[in-house]
């Protein structure tokens, strides 16, 4: 029986399809969007994981995703409870206080295939297209490694890939992102940077891989500090990146520091499709697979999508994490949409009224972390409000907010130029600008005097302790 920690994708396929939580479809499914329609009704009704073994048009192929699209199955990944995941995994951040680096082997399942990048061609990987007005498709699962040429630091990533040629894609890497910062020291030496996609790994992996490390820290090195032990990887055939030895598909390649390729349209997180823009061309080296390897999928376009899902709980678990270092307040941190663009943060209602402003302070605190680039919108709330439910952050928000005194807003701030209520960058200047934006935070907290009186008389509520009863007896009333 498998179990936590899993160390590759077919030890994750094995663990879900004995708890019944994944279904194998037989059925014959096309590539041209029936895949990523499957995929968001999935995330859409928090269904089971799936593996589709008739593709058409792809004999022997098997497609899996959607593993990781509820917080249930995300808890499962990480081998903890989901009650209280994110302060768990606080507690294990800290007292790691760093990552562990992971355990270099010498081979691994991920090299039993070698082909040569002249002798490859990109066309025979069953690639999904995800958006109705993609062409080519885009890899969607894509983690790309890439190497910092004077520290070594490895900087790893879910990014898009679209196809361009039977051995070529391309790559978005943003200015302000950790893998933009390096790829632009690539470009000051005017060499082609090293990189390796990896297509298909265990569940941790990609969740590692959303996280939004600080500066010189492989999101890789969380894999050990998560399981307990070190991941196990290997050398590229290459390069002297490390990527997992259990991968099921290794692209290795060379992006070109000054060569760019016509990119787009891509269905992004915000919802919209991207612009079309010139973006850095990968040339494939060599590719390493497993043995009649599974390819991953991950449907991203207008949310829910399995890709927001992930997003949103590492990004949660780091805005929580770096916030409380200067707000140790801070009791929960939930995004509400759009990779962050909206989040909902609770505070100590205690603390709060002993210390006006406490709520400004953590909204402040926040955006200005690491983490908190991109969030735009933040909801503060009392910590008896649970910021993973939408009704009850919505419902603070109509009855502890006014709009003439609760709000606050930051102009000129950092951004991300993927989002469409952003000043549009357009082709003329492509995605080499930073973005840019403005940030606002709505205390939804109840009030200090004068201003509290209707709050005095309580909260409209059954009883505490039929509450609870409900809950254990819950599945005996027949639900």
């Amino acid at each position: 029986m498998a179990q936590y920690p899993f160390t590759s994708l077919r030890d994750w396929i094995e663990f879900l399809e004995e708890k019944d939580l994944l279904v194998r479809n037989n059925v014959e499914v096309d590539l041209n969007g029936e895949i990523a329609a499957i995929s968001r009704k999935i995330c859409a009704t928090d269904s089971k994981a799936v593996i589709h073994n008739n593709v058409r048009g792809y004999p022997g192929w098997k497609i899996y995703s959607d593993g990781l699209t509820t917080r249930a199955r995300q808890a499962m990944a990480l081998g903890m409870p989901e009650q209280g995941l994110l302060q768990t995994l606080e507690k294990k951040l800290v007292a790691a206080q760093k990552g562990m680096k992971p355990k270099l082997v010498k081979t691994g399942p991920c090299k039993e295939v070698k082909i040569d990048g002249k002798d490859f061609d990109l066309t025979k990987l069953p690639v999904p297209f995800t958006g109705e007005f993609e062409s080519p498709p885009y890899i969607t699962a894509g983690i790309s490694n890439v190497k910092d040429p004077d520290t070594g630091w490895q900087n790893t990533g879910i990014r898009r890939f679209q196809l361009k040629d039977k051995n070529k894609t391309c790559n978005l890497m943003l200015p302000l992102m950790h893998e933009g910062v390096i790829f632009s020291k690539w470009i000051e030496k005017k060499k082609p940077c090293p990189i390796a996609i990896v297509i298909g790994a265990d569940p941790l992996y990609y969740l590692c891989s959303q996280m939004p490390a600080p500066d010189q820290m492989d999101e890789q090195d969380y894999w050990g500090v998560f399981a307990g032990q070190p991941l196990e990887v290997v050398k590229c055939e290459t390069s002297d990146i490390v990527v997992p030895a259990n991968a099921e598909i290794v692209i290795e390649g060379l992006i070109d520091p000054e060569k760019r390729v016509f990119e787009g349209p891509f269905s992004e997180f915000p919802g919209f499709y991207s612009g079309c823009n010139y973006l850095p061309m990968v040339d494939i080296q060599v590719v390493t697979t497993r043995k009649d390897p599974y390819y991953q999928y991950l449907y991203m376009g207008a949310p829910p999508t399995e890709g927001h899902r992930m997003g949103d709980l590492m990004f949660e678990i780091e805005l929580y994490r770096q916030t409380r270092v200067n707000v140790p307040e801070l009791t929960d941190v939930g995004i509400m949409s759009s990779w962050s663009f909206t989040t909902a943060a609770s505070i100590k209602k205690s603390a709060r009224q002993k210390r006006p402003g406490l709520a400004k302070k953590a909204g402040m605190a926040m955006k200005f972390t690491q983490a908190g680039q991109i969030v735009k919108n933040l909801f503060i709330v009392d910590d008896d409000v649970n910021v993973h439910n939408i009704d009850e952050v919505l419902w603070a928000f109509c009855v502890k907010f006014q709009p003439g005194r609760d709000i606050t807003i930051v102009t000129d701030t950092m951004g991300v130029n993927l989002d469409p209520s952003e000043q549009w960058m357009g082709g003329a200047l492509g995605f080499n600008q930073p973005g840019h934006s403005s940030f606002a935070i709505y205390d939804c907290t109840e009030k200090m005097p004068p201003y509290d009186e209707g709050y005095k008389r309580g909260r409209a509520l059954p009883p505490k302790e039929m509450m609870d009863k409900v809950l254990a007896n819950w599945e005996k009333y027949g639900f």
